[in-house]
């Protein structure tokens, strides 16, 4: 009997904390991972503690008799999906709704989610990228310039996903790709300068998400993964700019600009 308990319980801190582990992934803040254990705990009558920091969630569960299991997931890697950050917290307030077997089923089904198709990707980042234009009071020259940056980026993340290439190479690259389009477009003669379109291309790279939430992080008072994610920003910040600089002097020393 005691064995069938305390199998249940490692179920329900599975469960628990698989959720906890398609938030994170997906670039929620660690309070809110954290209170999605911790609530799908609470709904199965098991009190659950844990600790999450970007790389690795721990969980502890209590049960009424006092005994204790635990758990530890680790993280690889991370991206950003607020469709399924919005799923998962919509069955977490409504989880009186969900038994321990419908949970995980719903769960894997968000898991499992597919994302946007390559078409899809190429378009929305190439018109993101030239969108910004306007920002930048641009002209139709730079709206296009701007296009095919987004574009070759998005071509770059789509040729290199299956490589699983860390952010800092990734970034570094991308920024490069932008401002080689918009520098070759200048040299032609198709825009005037091509400050207006490396910004706004580069505007795709910029890890605003990251940024707020590790603001947030802090202030609810997880100041490990708050500067965890502040350094990664800078990091971020950091490929961007050596990207776009080098490229930017390599075209000032050959006479390009």
């Amino acid at each position: 009997m005691l064995k069938k308990q305390l199998l249940s319980e490692q179920q329900i801190l599975q469960v628990a904390t698989f959720a906890g582990k398609i938030a994170l992934t997906s670039g929620a803040e660690v309070y809110r991972v954290e209170d999605i254990i911790s609530r799908i705990g609470q709904h199965f009558n098991l009190n659950i503690d844990c600790f999450v920091t970007l790389t690795c969630i721990i969980v502890s569960g209590k049960n009424i008799n006092g005994e204790v299991v635990s758990l530890v997931e680790r993280i690889k890697s991370r991206s950003t999906n607020l469709d399924k950050i919005h799923e998962i917290h919509k069955i977490v307030t409504d989880i009186e709704m969900y038994s321990l077997i419908e949970l995980k089923k719903a769960l894997r089904k968000i898991d499992e989610t597919r994302p946007y198709s390559f078409g899809i990707n190429l378009f929305a980042s190439a018109l993101g990228a030239a969108s910004f234009i306007i920002s930048f009071k641009g002209g139709p020259n730079d709206f296009a310039a701007a296009f095919v940056s987004g574009a070759g980026v998005a071509v770059f993340s789509y040729t290199t996903s299956g490589l699983q290439l860390n952010n800092f190479f990734t970034n570094l690259i991308s920024s490069i790709i932008c401002v080689l389009i918009s520098n070759l477009f200048y040299i032609s003669g198709v825009i005037t300068t091509p400050s207006i379109s490396i910004i706004s291309s580069l505007m795709l790279l910029v890890p605003g998400v990251g940024f707020i939430n590790s603001i947030r992080d802090i202030i609810s008072g997880d100041l490990i993964s708050g500067t965890s994610r502040a350094t990664e920003v800078l990091m971020t910040g950091g490929a961007i700019a050596i990207g776009a600089g080098l490229v930017t002097k390599l075209f000032y020393n050959f006479g390009g600009i």
